[in-house]
């Protein structure tokens, strides 16, 4: 056995559950380790409109609709899978809050959940073009533990999934669920942030998005700094990392669409922000 495979399998057995500027080197050949869900080549990208240049978050809705947002003004755009235009948008309050929003999920029940850098979470409901809608507003208490950036509903739990970018315990990735139904928050992953680096070949890896791929359970898990992503199976265990390839200026927001196909968003830095669908692995 090498030992790069020894590292690995090492690896494998420390990870458990419980309970940005881009990057402007020439894009690289995809890197994995593991059986991904999702091909390594993606096969449709668009632009998307000049209000969502900073992409910040996506989320598929229980119709099948896909919304995004932006990193600064608490606005909602649901976006046309066809050509990445925007179908509509609406606002979060009267006058519209304004934060650093890192991450938007969508319960079952189509309740919306946007969550800002300092894990303030904010609840509300879809709406029609235009609208402002009234909010709720939750502390999650994590400012002190962590910079937030990435939520995700986990359906099992009845929890909201949150990724801390940066961790007061540096050499980690963690992340914590707050649950809706006692609005306690409790850690839900804990990882070495070395370990999921060294399976998908980058130098590093600093959570930017989550996502649960409502098929499988897996927990999808993306860095944009470092252009990668991991998957973690419902016991916690990392299955599969890769690097990206192709255009993907900063990786902000991920989705998992109707068809499982996976859908990424890209902050666009000076340019428009981009969406890249990566189909279902045969």
């Amino acid at each position: 056995m090498t030992t790069t495979r020894r590292r690995w399998r090492w690896a494998l057995a420390s990870f458990a559950l419980i309970g940005c500027a881009p990057d402007t080197a020439a894009p690289r050949a995809p890197a994995r380790t593991g059986a991904s869900l999702f091909a390594d080549a993606a096969d449709a990208q668009w632009r998307l409109p000049r209000a969502l240049q900073e992409i910040s978050g996506l989320a598929r809705a229980p119709d099948g609709r896909v919304f995004g947002h932006n990193d600064e003004a608490g606005l909602i755009y649901e976006l046309d899978m066809r050509d990445g235009a925007v179908a509509k948008t609406f606002a979060i309050g009267d006058p519209t809050v304004r934060g650093d929003f890192e991450g938007l999920a969508i319960t079952p029940e189509g309740v919306f959940y946007i969550v800002e850098s300092t894990g303030r979470l904010l609840r509300f409901a879809d709406a029609a073009d235009g609208a402002h809608v009234q909010f709720e507003a939750f502390d999650t208490g994590l400012a002190d533990l962590c910079e937030i950036e990435g939520l995700a509903y986990h359906a099992p739990r009845r929890g909201l999934v949150i990724a801390c970018k940066t961790h007061r315990d540096a050499g980690d990735a963690v992340l914590y669920l707050w649950s809706t139904r006692t609005r306690r928050v409790s850690e839900f992953l804990r990882v070495s942030s070395a370990h999921i680096a060294e399976a998908a070949f980058v130098s590093a890896f600093r959570p930017s998005a989550v996502e649960i791929d409502p098929r499988s359970q897996r927990l999808l898990v993306l860095s944009a700094r470092d252009r990668a992503w991991a998957e973690f199976d419902a016991q916690g265990a990392l299955v599969a990392a890769r690097r990206l390839a192709g255009a993907h200026p900063q990786p902000e927001g991920l989705t998992v669409l109707s068809d499982g196909a996976l859908l990424i968003a890209d902050e666009g830095g000076d340019l428009r922000g981009l969406l890249t669908r990566y189909p279902r692995a045969p």
